[in-house]
């Protein structure tokens, strides 16, 4: 194993909506260029939830709350499947509706729960599909 990492990601919802970012393309990032769930590393010495809520103000500018802790898990990345992570997929409730893409993000967009899986790259689609916690919760918000 060459590095471990904790990634927090947010399901963040308002009015019924989901929103899902477009990450930058970057050659490099295994998700460059394609729609995900809003998310960033956890650092050394810092609660989750803070870290929650800042990288969602940071690629989003919302304010939000942390409302439940939906999946963690555990998964490889990397183009050798050499790197190992711990990603921690919390709800979260936004105030508004005025998100604008930020930080390492080109776009953003709410979405129907229903239309979710398509927006969101592989990976994170599967990841909703097939964990059954992440799955129940998408159906629930639909």
């Amino acid at each position: 194993m060459d590095s471990f990492r904790t990634v927090v990601k947010a399901l963040i919802t308002h009015d019924g909506e989901v929103l899902v970012g477009q990450k930058e393309p970057e050659p490099d990032h295994p998700i460059g260029g394609q729609w995900h769930i809003p998310g960033g590393h956890l650092a050394a010495d810092e609660a989750v939830e803070t870290v929650v809520e800042r990288e969602v103000r940071e690629e989003t500018g919302l304010d939000v709350t942390v409302a439940e802790l939906v999946d963690a898990m555990t998964f490889a990345w990397g183009t050798d499947g050499s790197k190992d992570s711990l990603q921690l997929l919390y709800h979260c409730r936004a105030d508004s509706h005025d998100a604008k893409a930020g930080d390492d993000l080109q776009a953003v967009e709410w979405v129907d729960p229903t239309e979710l899986t398509a927006y969101l790259c592989d990976e994170e689609a599967t990841r909703l599909t097939q964990r059954p916690r992440q799955r129940a919760f998408v159906e629930e918000l639909s």
